[in-house]
């Protein structure tokens, strides 16, 4: 059996941590906490500045969850590249910062989106690609030139 190459490791690893990021975004939404969620931040963008009305349109559960599913899998994917916990920790929080401040932004444009479970599904996949301990790739080890010549 052919040794797994840095590229496969990495290709399982990125399926492996967006998989259950998106597995959480399915269970809040099978629990029933997503539409709460939604709601309680309707009723608290309905006030100054935002003024959103009651009846103000919707990005539908499927978009939400197709946006929620790419954003999710890019923000894995970046993470997996990029060296150093530190980095990864700032890319988490400015990724995490900007797409809170999507929904505040399409408020003031009179469109509701709730970005809560993305912010938990996104959250949770780039903490784990964060947490789980890095193995560098394997090196080849090349002889030393001998010392005769």
């Amino acid at each position: 059996m052919p040794a797994k190459t840095h590229q496969d490791i990495l290709l399982m690893r990125w399926a492996l941590f967006s998989v259950a990021g998106l597995i959480l975004l399915v269970a809040l939404y099978y629990l029933g906490l997503t539409p709460v969620w939604g709601r309680e931040l309707k009723e608290a963008m309905a006030s100054a500045p935002f003024l959103l009305p009651p009846d103000a349109p919707a990005l539908s559960p499927g978009t939400g969850f197709l946006l929620c599913m790419a954003l999710t899998l890019a923000l894995v994917y970046d993470l997996l590249l990029i060296r150093g916990t530190l980095r990864k920790t700032a890319v988490l929080a400015a990724f995490l910062l900007l797409l809170a401040s999507f929904t505040p932004v399409l408020g003031l444009w009179g469109l509701f989106f709730n970005a809560v479970p993305c912010l938990l599904s996104a959250g949770s996949a780039g903490a784990l690609a964060i947490l789980w301990p890095q193995t560098p790739p394997v090196q080849r080890h090349s002889e030393p030139p001998s010392a005769h010549e």
